[in-house]
């Protein structure tokens, strides 16, 4: 519709707006300039933006059967992130220099009036300090939340700079951010997080202005990043960490902004919707020079999908944390490359911390994957359907045999123990199981689903862990392999105190049973059905020692008691699901 009521045809687009830019309206969205100019049929000037957030616009760049622009997103995919407004609607960016101005020199410095007779104002000021007088005449003591110096002496003493989301667009001429009263020299911390510079050019021109520059955060800049390394000396010779959360950088462009930070030892490139690393499906991913520095690489909350992305990573002499989480991948391998060539270099042989929550891991033999790295130590999973049982902890602890913490928690070197003889005890069983039904012409239960081989075999393909853990526990591994009768009588029992709480089965008297160590949980319940009339599939088992805050369920149903902690005299909580 025309506007009335405003001069339109002699309205000046300010700098902050001309093709190219950067700019926030005064509602708060966020959008790149793709044009300046009339528009038919209208009075005026009109802006004309690509959208950030693709739903709001309305059309590609053309209206009314006319082309004035186009968009970066492909129109092809229907997508409609163009508009024009009106320059009046766009909020004002400020250089460097505005915005420290804003910040930290035009503050006022809450000053008390009155004189000093006492009686002629509310407010008064002695040697001692500071005070008011309340409603009732009493002296409130206040103090300042500002120090009483010169504001342009506090910021001459400010090592680190904090100016997230202050419509920056530009660092000013040259010298003029060094020149607005920091210690340039000194600057060692920037954050311009959510500002608004309109391609690498505006943010490397902050590096000569502050050469000791070593921790940059520009989360949410959205610029034009460049696809090859740009050319001339670094901007940031010293800088050591660069945060790009939410740039809309690719990988590509990512690498190519690392060739121009020889330092660069961590780099943070969350939520940026990247899903390949490096281009085709070989093992490139950019100039290996610019990353062999690299000890830190986050990029969580992106669509990595296939490990193979990852196994481009593998070569990085430098790297050892990885944060790949919230992202979608499905299973870990360790590369092959070095059982091919064994004298070659190691795939990720520095590599001490692996962050995989919120993926789609489902398969343990990803989890025995994780015991081919020769430097892990460190991993999470949680939020992966794998981890969905509540005795995973202790399995992921004993199949990895390097891990000291996980999932955010140290693993004492007693959890390590518990955790491995549970876990032996349990395979050790299925050994036997496998043992019997090869004898019987059978299978073990989803052996063959993992494993070509059969019986025995299988099941060892299963644990690659169980000859180490067998060479650890040799002695326990022989007691745990007994079968019935070859010890002495009730060797292999656990006294168990079965305690019913469920509902519908009313009162009843805990019951005292001894029961083989070996009996899973499964069959624990169909006990418990016989003893207390409540349906298998209706109930819940819990364990509690006296020691213990809480309960603990037990589950899977196919896991062994005893591996799930259960120890002889426990008491068993018969519950009903909700």
């Amino acid at each position: 519709p025309r506007e009335t009521g405003r001069n339109t045809s002699t309205m000046v687009v300010p700098p902050y707006a001309e093709v190219g830019c950067r700019i926030e309206t005064t509602d708060g969205a966020r959008a790149v300039v793709r044009y300046v100019g009339p528009v038919e049929a209208q009075d005026g000037i009109w802006i004309g933006v690509e959208w950030d957030d693709p739903t709001r616009g309305k059309h590609d760049g053309s209206h009314g059967g006319k082309r004035y622009f186009e968009c970066a997103a492909s129109s092809e995919d229907g997508a409609t992130p163009g508009s024009f407004v009106r320059p009046h609607k766009i909020r004002p960016s400020v250089t460097f220099r505005e915005a420290i101005a804003t910040k930290y020199l035009d503050g006022k410095l809450p000053v008390a009036s009155g004189s000093t007779g006492g009686d002629g104002g509310d407010d008064e000021e002695n040697d001692e300090g500071m005070f008011v007088k309340s409603s009732n005449g009493q002296k409130i003591e206040i103090q300042l939340c500002l120090k009483k110096e010169d504001p342009n002496a506090v910021l001459g003493t400010l090592d680190r700079v904090y100016l997230p989301d202050a419509a920056i667009h530009t660092a000013g001429e040259p010298g003029d951010a060094a020149s607005c009263g920091l210690p340039a020299a000194n600057v060692g911390i920037l954050d311009l997080a959510g500002n608004l510079m309109r391609d690498w050019d505006a943010v490397a021109a902050f590096g000569p202005e502050f050469p000791a520059l070593r921790v940059l955060d520009i989360t949410g800049v959205r610029a034009a990043w460049p696809s090859i390394p740009p050319p001339g000396p670094s901007p940031f010779p010293n800088l050591s960490i660069l945060v790009m959360n939410r740039s809309g950088a690719s990988w590509r462009e990512a690498t190519a902004i690392l060739g121009a930070c020889p330092s660069l030892r961590e780099l943070s490139l969350a939520d940026c919707g990247i899903s390949r690393l490096g281009e085709g499906d070989g093992d490139d991913i950019g100039d290996l020079a610019a990353l062999a520095g690299l000890e830190a690489l986050n990029l969580e909350r992106n669509d990595v999908e296939e490990w193979s992305e990852v196994e481009k990573l593998a070569l990085l002499p430098s790297l050892e944390r990885l944060h790949l989480g919230g992202n979608r991948l499905r299973r870990v391998r360790y590369p092959r490359m070095h059982v091919a060539k064994p004298r070659g270099p190691v795939p990720f042989e520095r590599l001490r911390a692996l962050l995989l929550a919120d993926n789609a891991i489902d398969d343990w033999d990803s989890v025995d994957a994780l015991n081919d790295f020769p430097s892990i130590a460190e991993v999470r999973l949680t939020g992966n359907p794998v981890t969905e049982s509540a005795a995973t902890r202790h399995e992921i602890v004993a199949r990895v045999a390097r891990l000291s913490q996980l999932n955010g928690s140290l693993i004492a070197d007693q959890e390590r123990k518990d955790a491995e003889i549970r876990y032996l005890r349990r395979v050790l069983g299925l050994v036997k199981s496998a043992e019997g039904a090869a004898a019987a012409g059978g299978e073990a239960e989803g052996a063959a689903a993992r494993a070509p081989q059969r019986g025995t075999e299988a099941v060892q393909a299963m644990h690659p862990r169980l000859k180490a853990l067998v060479d650890s526990y040799g002695e326990l591994s022989t007691h745990a392999a007994k079968g019935p009768g070859t010890g002495k009588m009730g060797e292999d029992m656990l006294e168990l105190t079965l305690v019913c709480v469920a509902a519908s089965a009313g009162e009843r008297a805990p019951q005292k049973k001894k029961v083989p160590m070996t009996i899973t949980v499964g069959k624990l319940k169909l006990l418990c059905e016989k003893l207390f009339k409540v349906k298998v599939d209706a109930q819940q088992l819990y364990y509690k020692e006296p020691f213990m805050g809480m309960p603990e369920l037990l589950e899977p149903d196919d896991y062994d008691i005893s591996y799930l902690g259960v120890k002889d005299g426990s008491s068993i909580l018969v519950e009903e699901k909700a």
